[in-house]
């Protein structure tokens, strides 16, 4: 069945999660060496990728050299807006998409999301905005999804859920009965300023390590950008019309 209403996600899919990141581990770096000035960069950097194992990328947990991430962590949320960087093409693909669907925002992403959307024309253009930290859910809690299309009245068969990661968007939207689009975006983010240059160089080398996406794409459709959805439900509804062999539809 064609989609007509689409949840979109926001770090991955609407703007970069990475300069959030960067600027966390920044304060927390500052802070530690505050409290013992023998830390090393070698012994940060180490404690890092130990920390980073068991992460949830785009929401970096308070929790590294503690109380210092908690610290860090609020500070960050202070800077919310300044440290937006949209994805290219990612704002204009959902004012098309507005346009011709019925979309709204789910996300894992702090209530200061609200403003940078807000300066970015994103709210204005969508249904809905619904935030775990507003909510109550977090992804990969299907529940939140479920108050988002509760609210709308819309059809899990009708929407299409894009995110960036398998395990957050992809199945929940799947055990709703939503459909699901993979966004695997490019990575041209940039390091905020002030941040050092080894501590960008760890970040990087970790994010080569680490995939948002599983392999098996068996079950959702993969896409470069935002911008390339619509090709996908054109597509699908072709099939529809003009009924044919099955296949993955990637971009």
């Amino acid at each position: 069945m064609t989609p007509s209403t689409i949840a979109i996600d926001v770090g991955g899919v609407l703007y970069y999660d990475e300069p959030f990141d960067l600027a966390w581990l920044q304060g927390v770096w500052k802070l530690a060496q505050q409290d013992d000035p023998s830390l090393t960069m070698d012994a940060f950097l180490q404690a890092v990728r130990d920390f980073y194992q068991d992460r949830t990328p785009g929401t970096p947990p308070p929790s590294l050299f503690p109380p210092n991430g908690t610290k860090s962590w609020h500070r960050i949320r202070e800077r919310w807006t300044s440290l937006v960087q949209p994805i290219p093409g990612a704002v204009d693909a959902l004012s098309h998409l507005a346009e011709e669907y019925e979309v709204c925002i789910v996300a894992n992403q702090p209530p200061e999301c609200l403003a940078a959307l807000r300066a970015l024309g994103i709210e204005q253009q969508v249904r809905l905005v619904a935030l775990d930290s507003l909510v109550g859910y977090a992804k990969p809690d299907p529940r939140l999804f479920e108050w988002a299309l509760d609210r709308l009245g819309w059809k899990p068969e009708h929407t299409v859920v894009v995110g960036d990661r398998t395990d957050h968007d992809t199945a929940p939207a799947l055990a709703l009965g939503c459909s699901a689009a993979i966004v695997n975006a490019d990575g041209g983010w940039t390091a905020p300023a002030g941040v050092d240059s080894e501590i960008v160089a760890g970040y990087r080398e970790l994010k080569t390590r680490r995939s948002h996406t599983p392999e098996d794409s068996a079950r959702h459709w993969t896409i470069a950008a935002l911008g390339d959805l619509p090709d996908v439900l054109w597509a699908v509804g072709s099939e529809e019309c003009c009924p044919g062999p099955s296949q993955e539809v990637h971009s």
